[in-house]
């Protein structure tokens, strides 16, 4: 149901006016407060998924730089050098990529303020209809 602005007998546009600016800075607090509430959400998720993307790399660039030395010195015991650096060199890759794409899809899932949004527009709809009714007040008792 939406806001309507009352007619007063006698009050004249000024207090048509007055209360419809009322009404107004009420509804832009409200929006100014649902758009908080939404970004601060959005934000979450967004850390979120910069927390995994930044891990991610985090992950790769450690594990190449301390680990592959290690496991291809242990797997050169077994098969040729050659063999255990593929095989380790794709682990990493590996592991490292589906880190990175799990980080990608939970940013993919931050979205901007769409109630907020929609509440804007259906408030601009609003205002419209009622300051188009004031001008048909006003117009009626000219």
């Amino acid at each position: 149901m939406e806001p309507t602005i009352p007619h007063r007998d006698g009050g004249g546009f000024g207090a048509l006016f007055s209360e419809f600016t009322e009404q107004a800075r009420r509804l832009v607090r409200a929006e100014v407060s649902l758009a908080r509430a939404e970004l601060r959400t959005e934000a979450k998720k967004a850390s979120a998924g910069a927390g995994l993307l930044t891990g991610g790399g985090g992950v790769l660039l450690l594990g190449a730089i301390t680990f592959v030395a290690f496991l291809v010195a242990v797997l050169a015991d077994a098969l040729p050098l050659w063999a255990s650096l593929l095989i380790v060199a794709a682990v990493l890759l590996a592991v490292g990529g589906a880190m990175a794409w799990s980080g990608r899809h939970r940013m993919k899932r931050v979205h901007g303020p769409e109630r907020t949004i929609q509440t804007l527009k259906e408030d601009g709809r609003w205002a419209s209809r009622s300051a188009h009714s004031m001008k048909s007040q006003m117009h009626g008792h000219a």
